[in-house]
């Protein structure tokens, strides 16, 4: 058990992940003769959608994921009681033998009594910030633990506390950055893109929407019922994104930018396509849309002064595309594409203008899909 410690200390850290950790433990528990046969990790998050995130080892199977949201009805209507509201009322562990007559009031444990588990503890994780967090260890052994087990588990709570929080504080702040900025912007700062003028290239399909009437709405609605609105059409817009493969970099106002990237020329026009696939998604779930699509360079940069930094997207390409999605007000269409996206895309199109971009040199021709 010394060795698991000194392992969880000097390599725990360093794993890819929470269930990474869970698996690894796993293994050298049962190593050590310590008769695991379920261990789960309650970590609550820092994130808009989810309360936390739930992750179960059992032998000869992977790592289940399940993350809890704030309207889920099995949390928030929940008929019984989680084990981990107990734990972090009492600051203690939980601990019942699964024959107890009182595990039927608890949402978790008459299921794993009737799965054969014998033996339940909950864990306090103790993080430098926020409540405690937990990790379970059951067993399908007859009599449950034994006392010299029991003890053996105890005794890594130290190290299993520091690991653990060291990997959920990576996670949250992965997820903080990846919600406000991006994913790919998110994983750049955490490896230290930080620096002012520090800028990043990246080849890709672009995505540009616009909230049609937005102006007007604003003008004559409250702020809460403009918000409202605006959250409901970027819940359509989004998901399609999303499903696409695409990658979220701004909000600016009611507009969205977004990318699909490839990593090479061969890939572009798989990209554009997709691109376009997820336009017309977008037409569909919400009629009340301009959308322009373009493909080339975009750059991630640092720009600000003293400590305070944004992560912006600059280049030609994007100054390019917000261009072209003024068309679509103008010319009437839901969905517009520059002759190099049109080209690559493949798909049939109809010339809608051409037209000089405003601090561009030479003509730009627009397509709508055919």
């Amino acid at each position: 058990m010394e060795r698991i410690s000194d392992w969880l200390v000097a390599e725990g850290p360093h794993v890819a992940d929470m269930g990474a950790l869970l698996s690894s433990l796993a293994e050298r528990l049962l190593a050590a003769e310590i008769p695991v046969a379920r261990m789960a990790t309650m970590i609550e998050t820092l994130h808009p959608r989810f309360i936390g995130a739930m992750r179960v080892w059992e032998p000869d199977g992977d790592v289940r994921l399940r993350r809890l949201t704030f309207d889920d009805p099995r949390v928030v209507a929940a008929p019984k009681r989680f084990t981990i509201d107990e734990l972090q009322e009492t600051g203690d562990w939980v601990e019942f033998k699964l024959d107890d007559p009182r595990i039927e009031a608890y949402d978790l444990l008459p299921q794993l009594a009737r799965d054969g588990h014998t033996h339940y503890l909950l864990m306090p994780l103790k993080f430098r910030e926020g409540p405690l967090q937990g990790i379970s260890f059951s067993t399908k052994q007859p009599g449950g633990f034994t006392p010299a087990q029991r003890q053996a588990i105890r005794a890594l709570q130290p190290s299993l506390s520091l690991t653990a929080n060291v990997i959920a504080t990576h996670t949250m702040w992965r997820e903080v950055l990846k919600a406000y900025v991006g994913e790919v912007p998110g994983d750049l700062i955490l490896q230290g893109a930080i620096r002012r003028a520090d800028v990043r290239r990246v080849e890709a399909a672009l995505i540009m929407t616009d909230m049609r009437g937005f102006t007007r709405l604003a003008n004559s609605s409250t702020p809460e019922a403009t918000v409202a609105a605006l959250n409901a059409y970027l819940d359509d817009v989004v998901p399609a994104i999303a499903a696409a493969g695409g990658e979220i970099l701004k909000f600016i106002g009611d507009g969205v930018l977004a990318t699909v990237p490839f990593a090479s020329a061969a890939n572009a026009a798989s990209a554009c396509a997709a691109a376009l696939a997820a336009a017309q998604a977008i037409r569909e779930a919400a009629p009340n849309v301009g959308i322009a699509l373009h493909v080339g360079e975009v750059a991630f940069g640092n720009i600000g002064a003293g400590d305070r930094l944004d992560f912006t997207i600059i280049g030609r390409d994007v100054n390019l595309l917000a261009r072209i999605e003024k068309i679509c007000g103008e010319f009437h269409e839901d969905i517009v594409m520059s002759q190099a996206f049109a080209d690559l895309c493949g798909t049939p199109a109809r010339l809608v203008t051409r037209f000089m971009p405003k601090g561009f040199d030479g003509e730009e021709a627009v397509f709508a899909p055919a």
